[in-house]
């Protein structure tokens, strides 16, 4: 327990601070602009022909600037920090090693724990953020969007908070771990290789898909197989924005993680005569 410990430390005097910074940063940007929303909101649209009552509701608050943006950001910048995790071939990583008798291949497992438990608490993070900013906004809603259901409604409609809290929506809890998963033991599969001085880069594109695909509407795993999702191209001719696309970004995604998972731990654990 003593060794596990003191590697764990290692990992943390050298990342934690990092992480914790990057995500106390992307949460007071997302906090500023849902503020920024919130006080700037007009109730009344006037324009040079006409006006129209807008009144306030959460749906409309979450929407008004990007806020996922805020997320994205970190996510890549953390997944980088634990990449860099003991690559820069410190004395105090080596010193530790040898004092410790502990072999690259446990080391980098534990340090891919490690990654996912840091991943883990960014979601948090920005879960508890956003729910403490919706709740705190309740009170100024308009009567008819400030009922006893408004964020419980906001989670459904809103995609980047329902990806944040999914309730219901298993394969989207699935999606979520199994990323978290994917990055924090890609990041340590990407330090492990370029100790062993080889060649990796899988951190970078995953950090990308998984950051631009996180913000996900209620029912993205609903595919109804190649003819459903054909149909449109086939028969209506109507092509697909970006927001239409979500119902097969999701299974991407989440078949993309468990792949990614897969190819890290094999290249943890393969064996390499000449590496020792």
């Amino acid at each position: 327990m003593k060794r596990i410990a003191s590697l764990l430390m290692l990992a943390a005097r050298s990342t934690l601070w990092k992480a914790a910074g990057i995500t106390l940063a992307s949460c007071l940007a997302e906090a500023w602009l849902f503020l920024a929303a919130l006080s700037g909101w007009q109730d009344t649209v006037r324009t040079a022909y006409y006006e129209y009552s807008n009144p306030m509701g959460l749906e409309g608050l979450l929407m008004q600037y990007p806020l996922s943006w805020c997320f994205r950001i970190g996510l890549v910048l953390v997944c980088a920090v634990l990449a860099f995790l003991g690559w820069e071939g410190s004395s105090r990583v080596s010193y530790t090693l040898r004092r410790l008798s502990v072999g690259h291949r446990a080391l980098t497992l534990l340090w891919a724990g490690y990654g996912f438990f840091c991943l883990l608490f960014f979601w948090a993070a920005h879960l508890g953020t956003l729910l403490a900013l919706c709740a705190a906004a309740l009170p100024r809603l308009a009567p008819e969007f400030s009922g006893p259901q408004a964020l419980f409604l906001a989670c459904y409609r809103d995609p980047y908070l329902h990806s944040l809290l999914p309730l219901d929506d298993c394969l989207l809890w699935v999606r979520n771990l199994s990323m978290c998963a994917a990055l924090g033991t890609a990041a340590a599969s990407f330090s492990f290789q370029r100790r062993m001085g080889r060649r990796a880069f899988a951190i970078l594109p995953l950090a990308a898909l998984s950051a631009l695909c996180f913000p996900l509407p209620m029912g993205s795993f609903e595919f109804g197989g190649p003819a459903e999702f054909l149909r449109p191209y086939l028969y209506d001719g109507k092509v697909y924005p970006a927001n239409d696309l979500p119902s097969i970004l999701g299974p991407v995604l989440l078949f993309v993680s468990l792949c990614a998972l897969a190819a890290s731990l094999c290249q943890i654990l393969r064996r390499d005569p000449y590496e020792e």
